[in-house]
């Protein structure tokens, strides 16, 4: 079982990069219509909030995962196997 909680951390780590490489790039393109609406100039722009919620999405994702990773028992105690039944009729009554 310590291959999951592994295997969660680096997904969790991924998405949150990708979080933030998508939330920056939503972030720049809402400067550049910021400096363009103070310059008074007409220009089309891609709309950032797909990108916005996008990044919001992943890093909620990421957030998820980690937590998941981390709250997973790191020695999760095994079960004891059931007792062997006795084949013959050899127990007391």
């Amino acid at each position: 079982m310590k291959v999951l909680p592994r295997i969660l951390l680096i997904l969790g780590a991924v998405a949150m990069a990708g979080a933030i490489g998508v939330l920056a790039y939503g972030g720049f393109e809402v400067w550049r219509q910021y400096l363009a609406l103070d310059a008074i100039r007409s220009r089309e722009f891609a709309n950032p909030l797909g990108l916005m919620v996008g990044g919001a999405a992943l890093a909620l994702l990421a957030g998820l995962l980690a937590g998941y990773a981390l709250a997973v028992p790191r020695n999760p105690k095994g079960t004891a196997p059931p007792p062997a039944t006795p084949t013959s009729d050899t127990t007391l009554r």
